[in-house]
């Protein structure tokens, strides 16, 4: 579920709400199919309602479909309405996209950085490296690493929320991984920060602490920092110096105040103490909303990720290809598994290490290299702890070296069936809670005791020869007074 998707799922008198916030507009506008644009822009300055097969008609019949499911997206995020004399935009929307599309520029806070006294801005590489060292944060501790400081408890309590961790049935104080977790660790950095901060709205809400729609409102806010697409391209890149920029929080709301420390812990945000006068934003933050759409929107964000990485190599006399810029060292993994269970992966990042210990015995520890291998003991620890054969194998697979993509199969046969074989040894042998029951003298009492457990279904084991039976849990109370019965 995208911001989007979650809009639809609100009141609509929070989506109204919402709606008077021109920024909020401008976002929603952005991120809707050309489409979509096209019928909102055709309404936007009008007056009158317009029937559904006017709008449809406005495209051919080999578009129909299309026009159909683009009308529809528009009632589904409450900004087109249907009444029984026609359609119209939600007249807040429509107030305020005009606003936002004639007047808008810069950002909702760029008046007060003029107030603030002058000062030397930290680096874009600086915020970027900080950003993503504090969301490793929130991996190492998920994955049980102790190479960086634990999160905050607030962080935690989310962790244990969404299900992405849960208490260890050894000791309910110790929390680990689930599979859905490890699901969440394979994800896109924008998916995995949405996902998380999805869980933080609904919880903020939940305490009272802010509305849903005033958090969407802020997070919209920060969106619209990110430039544009432009066909001028130094002016893209000019604008996105304000990626990076600093904002006076003295013009955020008494409530948008409040979230500031959590989302400096989460690394959207960048403030040097807690009584400091200037926040920055990071892209994580800039890229969040539309962090994990698809489409028209995936293309511009890919051409605004280009964008400032060729930013950040010009601001910081980099002589390095502009993909890897942004990239923080050791980010990339590369793992090369043997058909003798010995596993080489190829990275520096000690995130990395934690993610592959949860289902590799690491053995060799080098500067740009681990070393390890696949055992029964590692990968049985992984399966109790709900991590799936089928994630493993994906694991593998996504960052396989680029020498192994050219084996057919990429990931060894015997491998990949061992996986499997482990995962289905905890299957062999079910575990059902009963009791014993002996000291039957009679074979003929013993064989009434047990065809009565059989008619119960309760019975799960019995031996005729030293007259004794097991029966479930649940029946043996049954089983017993049928014997005080017959005797």
């Amino acid at each position: 579920m995208n911001a989007f998707e979650y809009l639809t799922s609100l009141p609509v008198a929070s989506v109204d709400r919402l709606f008077n916030d021109p920024w909020a507009c401008q976002a929603v506008f952005q991120s809707l199919p050309a489409l979509s644009q096209q019928i909102v822009m055709r309404l936007l300055f009008t007056t009158t309602e317009t029937s559904r097969a006017t709008i449809l008609g406005w495209a051919t019949d080999a578009a129909a479909d299309t026009m159909a499911a683009a009308t529809d997206k528009l009632c589904n995020l409450r900004v087109l309405s249907e009444s029984p004399r026609g359609m119209h935009l939600n007249p807040h929307f429509q107030t305020q996209l005009r606003t936002a599309l004639s007047s808008l520029g810069g950002s909702p806070w760029e008046d007060g950085r003029a107030r603030l006294p002058p000062e030397k801005p930290i680096t874009a590489l600086d915020l970027e490296h900080y950003a993503r060292n504090r969301w490793d944060a929130v991996l190492h501790f998920m994955v049980g690493s102790t190479a960086v400081q634990a999160p905050p408890d607030t962080v935690v309590q989310i962790l244990e929320q969404t299900r992405l961790m849960q208490a260890s049935p050894e000791d309910r104080r110790k929390l680990h991984i689930t599979d859905t977790g490890y699901e969440f660790m394979l994800k896109d950095i924008h998916a995995q920060t949405w996902i998380f901060v999805l869980e933080y709205i609904k919880n903020i809400h939940r305490q009272g602490v802010m509305s849903a729609e005033e958090m969407l409102q802020f997070l919209f806010q920060i969106r619209s920092i990110t430039p544009r697409p432009t066909h001028v391209v130094i002016k893209c890149i000019r604008s996105y110096c304000q990626m990076h920029q600093y904002y006076a929080v003295a013009d955020l709301t008494r409530n948008q105040q409040q979230l500031l420390g959590d989302l400096v812990e989460l690394g959207l945000l960048y403030r040097s103490n807690p009584r400091a006068t200037r926040f920055y934003t990071t892209s994580l933050a800039v890229n969040l909303i539309f962090g994990g759409l698809a489409g028209q929107t995936r293309s511009a964000i890919q051409m605004n990720q280009s964008l400032e990485s060729m930013h950040l190599a010009a601001t910081n006399g980099s002589t390095k290809p502009a993909n890897d810029v942004n990239r923080a060292p050791g980010a990339h993994l590369s793992i090369v598994v043997e058909t003798n269970f010995k596993v080489y992966a190829y990275t520096s990042s000690s995130l990395h290490i934690a993610m592959l210990s949860v289902f590799v015995d690491i053995v060799v520890r080098l500067n740009n290299l681990a070393v390890g291998f696949l055992t029964r003991e590692s990968i049985r620890s992984a399966l109790i702890h709900g991590i799936s054969a089928e994630q493993i194998y994906d694991f593998l697979m996504q960052h396989a070296h680029p020498k192994m993509l050219h084996n057919n199969p990429v990931i060894p046969e015997n491998i990949a069936d061992q996986l499997y074989l482990w995962q289905r040894e905890r299957n062999r042998i079910q575990f059902v809670p009963g009791e014993l029951l002996e000291g039957f003298t009679l074979s003929e009492e013993f064989a009434k005791v047990v065809q009565y457990a059989r008619d119960l279904d309760v019975l799960t084991w019995s031996d005729a020869s030293q007259h004794k039976l097991t029966v479930k849990q649940e029946g043996a109370d049954a089983v017993r007074k049928f014997i005080q019965s017959q005797r």
